[in-house]
């Protein structure tokens, strides 16, 4: 039976109230009470918070875990770029396929968090696959290796090299230095999400209520008007920055609505087919299904 008292400093604050360092303390001490490392909902039902909380905080349990110590052995501890791939590599050997985000996170080790820490986005984690086997001639990823390859040419025929680049020079660059310039907040405490399936705009703001924590927002406000919503977007270092979200079905209706996108920071929409769209993307297709 684990100690009735161990949370001591923090056991008469609610749990928005803790701090990244006290919870890892908390951590630590009903790991030694357990005598062992605990699972999530025995860590939740401790702290009396949720997985929700803990995912805005560190990024997922596993997360919280290696920087308490027990995933990696001690505090400090960086995964490596081979864990992260080999973990990767292990769920798309069991799916048959190229894992989306979601996918990724139902069935992988580690947070999505960990792993745009180190590349600049999930997209880019089947190249760098690709390299690390070629560059340390990982033979037992073969199998993985060729349906990788594959999804990299498929990626590369719906998003031609020059349209690419297009999307990624002035309009990035006007996008960097907003967010430079864009208020800082702290950690939210209030998370909420919903959920349904897309099958019109509607259903595109459902859909992304429904992910948008995992995702890293926590929506602020919603209106009829441009832009439909105001949220605040986690960033590295544990600070938000407000965004401006117009949810379409396919971004190319933005143009068709003859919105300005100096009024907006960011599209949400369940198809991308807007080549050379100024403004960045989130396509929620390609999140579920890879």
């Amino acid at each position: 039976m684990p100690d009735q008292n161990p949370r001591q400093s923090g056991r008469n604050k609610d749990f928005n109230q803790l701090t990244q360092k006290e919870v890892l303390t908390l951590l630590k001490k009903l790991a030694r009470s357990l005598g062992r490392t605990p699972t999530c909902l025995e860590f939740t039902r401790f702290c009396k918070g949720t997985h929700r909380q803990i995912t805005m905080l560190f990024g997922g349990y596993g997360e919280c875990l290696r920087q308490a110590g027990f995933e990696a052995r001690g505090a400090g501890y960086e995964l490596s770029g081979e864990q992260l791939l080999a973990d990767w590599v292990e769920v798309a050997r069991k799916l048959g396929r190229v894992p989306s985000v979601l996918q990724y996170e139902r069935a992988g080790k580690y947070s999505l968090k960990v792993f745009t820490r180190r590349w600049e986005s999930w997209h880019a984690v089947p190249a760098a696959v690709l390299k690390f086997a070629k560059e340390h001639r990982r033979q037992e990823w073969q199998d993985v290796i060729g349906m990788t390859k594959q999804y990299i040419q498929e990626q590369k025929k719906l998003w031609p090299k020059p349209e690419r680049k297009q999307r990624a020079g002035r309009g990035s660059a006007a996008l960097a230095k907003k967010a430079a310039t864009a208020p800082v907040y702290g950690r939210p405490l209030v998370m909420q999400a919903l959920a349904t399936a897309p099958v019109n705009e509607m259903g595109v703001v459902f859909l992304f209520a429904s992910l948008a924590t995992q995702l890293g927002f926590v929506v602020q406000r919603l209106q009829a008007e441009f832009p439909d919503c105001e949220a605040l977007r986690m960033g590295p270092g544990d600070r938000w920055r407000r965004v401006r979200i117009e949810f379409e079905f396919e971004s190319r209706n933005f143009m068709a609505h003859r919105h300005n996108p100096k009024g907006c920071d960011l599209i949400v929409c369940w198809k991308h087919n807007w080549p050379g769209c100024p403004l960045e993307v989130i396509e929620l297709s390609k999140l579920m299904e890879g």
